[in-house]
């Protein structure tokens, strides 16, 4: 079984946080920028990339998201929010 890279969960754990802490301070262009970006690592990256933009950054933001109520389909963009619905659906909630 491959290890998966430690130094690449840390960046979306440490793109989590940014984009959390955006939000608590009510920064929306920020909020917004760091969602984009997530956005484009997972359309463009490989396999590894994809796995851990899903299971580490977009875990994070979303369960931040839904405690605080925010609303998930205006703020993230599509592929996120159908990796978002994809959690969703796979967690049996």
């Amino acid at each position: 079984m491959k290890k998966f890279n430690d130094t690449l969960v840390q960046k979306m754990e440490r793109l989590a946080n940014i984009t959390i802490s955006s939000l608590q301070l009510g920064k929306i262009a920020r909020t917004k920028r760091c969602l984009n970006l997530a956005e484009e690592l997972l359309n463009k990256g490989n396999a590894e990339m994809k796995n851990a933009i899903t299971n580490v950054y977009l875990y994070s933001v979303s369960h931040y998201m839904e405690l605080n109520h925010y609303a998930m389909a205006k703020l993230l963009p599509v592929s996120l929010h159908k990796e978002y619905v994809k959690q969703i659906n796979t967690s049996g909630v």
